[in-house]
């Protein structure tokens, strides 16, 4: 299977390696070993532990793989992984705007978080930047954006 990384660290992908693979539209994350792998010119190249056919891993198309929490490499002050953003509130001064679903990246413009605002309404895109973003707090589970920036 082909790897998108979202680390410089190639050597998370050697035999052996144990991750976490969690597939799109599901909530469980499922331990997995990696059997073999090399590098290509389009990103690393695994093959995972009991998927030993094309026909067997493509149910994880699109799925994401993941490093277990005691392996992840502190980062510095300000920095923040995608996954300690998810599920943060968002607040607005003392006004409640919703939840964190998603800190996304884009090719054309700054990173933003999706904020799900609930009550069937739609998402809330947020540019994830220092001119908006206030204050983040990951123990806490709280981001504040500058007061007024939704209007």
């Amino acid at each position: 299977m082909l790897v998108k990384p979202l680390t410089d660290r190639e050597e998370r992908f050697s035999e052996g390696s144990e991750l976490y693979v969690m597939r799109k539209r599901e909530s469980e994350r499922v331990k997995v070993r990696i059997a073999a792998f090399r590098s290509s010119d389009r990103g690393p190249l695994v093959m995972l532990a009991g998927y030993n056919s094309r026909g067997e891993a493509e149910p994880l198309f699109g799925a994401s793989l993941f490093v277990p929490g005691e392996e992840i490499d502190p980062l510095e002050d300000g920095a923040y992984y995608a996954f300690q953003i998810e599920g943060c509130l968002v607040y607005e001064g003392d006004k409640l705007l919703g939840t964190v679903t998603k800190l996304a990246e884009s090719v054309k413009a700054n990173p933003y978080i999706e904020v799900d605002p609930g009550e069937e309404r739609p998402l809330v895109l947020i540019p994830f930047i220092s001119q908006v973003i206030k204050e983040v707090d990951v123990e806490g589970q709280r981001i504040e954006i500058i007061d007024g920036f939704l209007g």
